[in-house]
């Protein structure tokens, strides 16, 4: 494994930030091998940008760069410290696409910068939505030793009670439900990002494809085989089929005599619209979810583990 830790300075770097940068560099006329280049001498970018320079100068293409350190970073994923693979391997597609058909790469970026920045935007507002239920989970989570702590100050020692074998089995049970609370509302918020796609996005590869001469017909197997050769999961190949959006875009142009790539992109918008309307929706409600496990598990943890105790050795029942 190539990837090294993340130094002082460095800020990890989302790839539709990345893209827009390059696009910029490209209308501005620096040739595609020395993008990231120029974008690795500035000291604050993430290490990916660097591992991706590294490889083109060791005889890659920048497609075939991004791809591989999207599959490195697979790996990195896997041990908790990335969650952008898919971004990248989008980004990878585009460009190898791009390079493939020899499609202007500079629009190709903007069009994948312009929908990765948007899905970051809406990832922001759901973090937000949720991060009132989050912080008042840990505040009761920290509760149960602050109470013990007052109950020690106040003059009612809990410890007899925690000490018997009713005071084990409180905190045990204790501790199951917190778990159980903090995992549940994980859950929720993982089953949501498990949801984040860049809807549409078929339909701008094949127009990527088709700005390099390409007929429909040739766009389309250059997109799946591009798609299969850097393994990007939010496309799935079933899209291309013959009963699929793409095929009835195709045959809606060649009846009506307008041009293909147009009505690609208005209908790829049109998908993300809706697409992101309903990620808000689900993280909006998302926000009143996740006080369930809160109302089910974490509070009830803060009374058996907490409360109880206290509460007992008040009232000076200990026949444990």
């Amino acid at each position: 494994m190539k990837w090294r830790h993340r130094a002082a300075g460095e800020k990890p770097s989302a790839p539709g930030a990345i893209a827009a940068r390059c696009a910029s560099m490209l209308r501005g006329g620096v040739m595609p091998h020395r993008v990231f280049g120029l974008i690795a001498e500035d000291a604050s970018v993430d290490s990916v940008e660097r591992r991706v320079h590294q490889l083109v100068e060791s005889g890659e293409t920048p497609g075939a760069a991004i791809a591989i350190c999207a599959t490195e970073r697979a790996e990195v994923r896997r041990r908790g410290r990335a969650n952008d693979t898919v971004e990248w391997r989008l980004l990878a597609s585009s460009w190898q696409l791009a390079e493939d058909t020899g499609a202007p790469l500079a629009a190709a970026l903007e069009r994948i910068s312009a929908a990765l920045l948007t899905l970051r935007r809406l990832r922001e507002r759901r973090d937000v939505l949720v991060s009132g239920p989050k912080a008042t989970t840990r505040l009761v989570a920290a509760l149960p030793p602050l109470v013990l702590v007052m109950g020690w100050l106040l003059g009612f020692d809990p410890s007899p009670v925690l000490l018997s074998w009713a005071g084990v089995c409180m905190v045990s049970v204790g501790l199951v439900l917190l778990a159980a609370g903090v995992y549940w509302a994980h859950r929720l918020t993982q089953q949501l990002q498990a949801q984040d796609r860049v809807a549409g996005i078929e339909l701008e590869l094949v127009w990527i494809a088709l700005g390099g001469g390409a007929s429909p017909n040739d766009a389309v197997r250059q997109v799946v085989d591009c798609l299969d050769r850097t393994g990007n999961d939010w496309v799935e190949f079933d899209r291309f089929c013959a009963d699929g959006t793409l095929a009835e875009i195709v045959r809606r142009a060649h009846s009506t005599g307008v041009p293909l790539g147009p009505l690609l992109l208005s209908e790829a918008a049109a998908l993300r619209v809706s697409s992101h309307a309903v990620l808000e929706s689900a993280a909006e409600r998302l926000g009143v979810r996740i006080l369930i496990p809160l109302g089910l598990c974490v509070l009830p943890s803060f009374i058996v583990m907490g409360v109880l105790p206290v509460v007992i050795s008040m009232v000076g029942n200990r026949p444990f």
